[in-house]
């Protein structure tokens, strides 16, 4: 590999520099950077107590000459550019020549480089970034680098570091992303002498997501490869069925460096639109090559961030090629696959049918053998019927009556009795030329999104009205109450698998899971470490019926690692809470029968905060009959 010299960069003050060491992980992303502009094929990565005690980086670059390596620790030195201009033909991953010199100042280092033209190599020792030891030793083609004792020298900054597991989450998810971008290089990981990551050489990126993700991922993303001239675009597009519930999960390399770019993120987005569920972003990992000239890495101290010349064409560019991906592998299959899927339920549901529902269904409040039975009786809502014609109803339909069963005080007495034909006139449009298209409300209240539920009721002030319920903030109250009680009074409503959940993760999630586990089983979930990035979950909170979905089990390990990473767990207990409470309760969307939600109205009333969501929001609003007349013109 041909190199060219480590010297000072001309007009070094107009390069934005920034600090680039707040944490362990800004260290291991400067060296292995480095690493990899020197031609390495091999680079390990060995930690100590989550990067506080040592990182040490060691790689088969081209090495350090003797003459140049004490010019690498001075700051604005490098081999990459010579001055500012360098920038518009940049084609390495580190540039800026302050890295070696800011990690110096906070630590203590060690380093031997040896080029191939020598015998021997260079070592030096560094305090407080000056130099205090320099001699020539036996070493291999390369270079090692050993970074100690971080921040020893400012115990403020060492005070504001956090915990182990969060800052080894950090450097895991650097080391993930450079082993993403440079699939062919050998990867090599570990912590306190444990292996956490081991990418071997030669690898295409599928082979590599196995590795770092698991078998189920891999399986679920397809190749992607545009080519034209100054536009490269390939990766990896995640399936819908994998799509995560934030868009950190998801990698763009520019260049083939780690990047954050919103511009590019809402063109993949926009792309996917038609196969996600709302508040769902794709999973990809997209290499885009082009020019470097259009490209500004210099817009953040870390090099995370970028600008683009033109940032419409960039846009439109990602959209378009996406988006045709999409649409030929995803959308075509879906639509086919959905068509055979809604078909088998256009036709009457039998008893069989029902039996087979009900199994597949789930409730936050048990109640999901009662969900389907609104279905059975739901007939050609969105048909319109004028008022001088007559339903054709078949007999045996006129003939059928159900039973509702629910005499209560606060209902009524007697038994409601509620034939065929009174669903069929509910459902129907009255439909006449300059008038509203209206409809009678269904019998259990829900509105036709099933969103709200119109409930007739009383206030605190004898007021008498109405009041519309939010389904999904309502049993989102009642699930975050759940899981507190849960967490604060470690109720046994567990449930013990039958078959306990074998579920792989990535190396962060892995961390998270380990040093929470004991939180975590207080939430319900105990979870067993099986050995490498494998754990067993053998029990899960009732709330999350009989056999919870391994994808769901997956989404929320994710999600809450992604909540938990940066602080303890007690600090984030309610947002984690919040998430829980939200993913297992009743959605907006969900049909509801009359008992379930009655059941949810019980279950709501008997909380400490009946009237506000997890995230406070209003679960229901009251109207008076006053307020209406008011507004009818009936009284001032």
């Amino acid at each position: 590999m041909k190199r060219s010299k480590i010297k000072k960069i001309i007009d070094a003050e107009k390069i934005a520099a920034g600090e680039v060491v707040e944490r362990p992980a800004n260290i291991v992303k400067e060296l292995i950077e480095n690493s990899i502009d020197a031609g390495a094929k091999e680079i390990r990565v060995i930690i100590k107590k989550a990067g506080k005690n040592l990182i040490q980086i060691i790689d088969n670059g081209i090495g350090i000459p003797p003459e140049e390596i004490e010019i690498a620790f001075e700051r604005h030195t490098s081999s990459k550019i010579v001055n500012i201009e360098d920038l518009e033909r940049l084609s390495t991953l580190g540039f800026r020549g302050e890295a070696l010199a800011s990690i110096a100042v906070v630590s203590q280092v060690e380093i031997a480089s040896r080029i191939k033209e020598r015998e021997r190599g260079v070592k030096l020792v560094l305090k407080d970034g000056k130099i205090i030891e320099k001699e020539e030793v036996f070493c291999s083609i390369g270079t090692d680098i050993k970074v100690k004792s971080l921040f020893y020298n400012i115990p403020v900054r060492l005070k504001f570091l956090k915990k182990d597991s969060t800052e080894l989450g950090h450097i895991t998810d650097i080391i993930q992303r450079y082993a993403l971008a440079y699939p062919q290089l050998h990867f090599i990981y570990t912590h306190n002498n444990l292996s956490i990551l081991t990418c071997p050489a030669l690898n295409d990126l599928k082979t590599t997501v196995f590795h770092i993700y698991g078998k189920k991922i891999a399986n679920l993303m397809e190749s992607i490869n545009h080519k034209e001239e100054k536009f490269n675009l390939y990766g990896l597009m995640g399936h819908s069925e994998i799509s995560k519930n934030n868009r950190t999960d998801s990698s763009f390399l520019l260049n083939k460096r780690y990047v954050i770019s919103d511009l590019i993120f809402r063109a993949v987005q926009e792309a996917y639109k038609g196969t996600l569920m709302t508040g769902k972003f794709p999973f990809f990992i997209i290499n885009l090559e082009i020019d470097p000239s259009i490209i500004d890495f210099n817009v953040h101290p870390k090099k995370l961030h970028v600008r683009f010349e033109n940032e419409e064409y960039i846009y439109n560019k990602v959209y378009n090629i996406v988006r045709k991906f999409v649409e030929d592998k995803f959308i075509e299959k879906e639509d086919t696959y959905n068509y055979s899927e809604i078909s088998k339920y256009t036709s009457p549901i039998s008893g069989k049918d029902k039996q087979e529902l009900n199994k597949e269904s789930t409730s936050s409040i048990n109640t999901t053998e009662l969900y389907i039975e609104d279905h059975y009786e739901t007939i050609q809502p969105e048909e319109k019927v004028s008022t001088n014609q007559s339903p054709i109803l078949e007999k045996e339909v006129l003939e059928k009556e159900v039973q509702l069963n629910l005499t209560n005080s606060d209902i009524g007495n007697g038994i409601e009795k509620f034939s065929s034909v009174d669903s069929v006139l509910r459902g129907n449009y009255i439909d006449i030329k300059n008038f509203p298209r209206l409809r009678l409300i269904s019998r259990t209240g829900q509105l036709s999104n099933k969103t709200y539920i119109i409930l007739e009721g009383i206030n605190e002030n004898s007021e008498e009205g109405f009041y519309i319920l939010d389904q999904h903030a309502a049993s989102e109250r009642v699930s975050k109450e759940f899981f507190y009680n849960f967490y604060k009074n470690s109720r046994k409503s567990k449930q013990k698998l039958i078959t306990p959940l074998k579920i792989e993760v990535s190396p962060s999630e892995k961390f998270f899971l380990e040093s929470n586990i004991k939180e975590i089983a207080k939430l319900g979930f105990d979870f067993e470490h099986f050995g490498g990035n494998t754990f067993v979950l053998r029990a899960v909170p009732i709330v999350m019926g009989r056999t919870p979905n391994l994808h769901i089990i997956n989404e929320i390990i994710s999600d809450i690692t992604d909540i938990g990473k940066d602080r303890s767990f007690s600090d984030k207990l309610e947002e984690i809470i919040n998430y829980l409470a939200c993913h297992k309760s009743i959605r907006g969307g969900d049909d509801m029968s009359l008992q379930s939600i009655r059941k949810l109205i019980i279950d709501l009333a008997n909380c400490k905060d009946s009237f506000h969501c997890a995230h406070g929001r209003p679960t229901l609003k009251f109207f008076s009959f006053k307020e209406l007349d008011k507004l009818f013109k009936r009284i001032v």
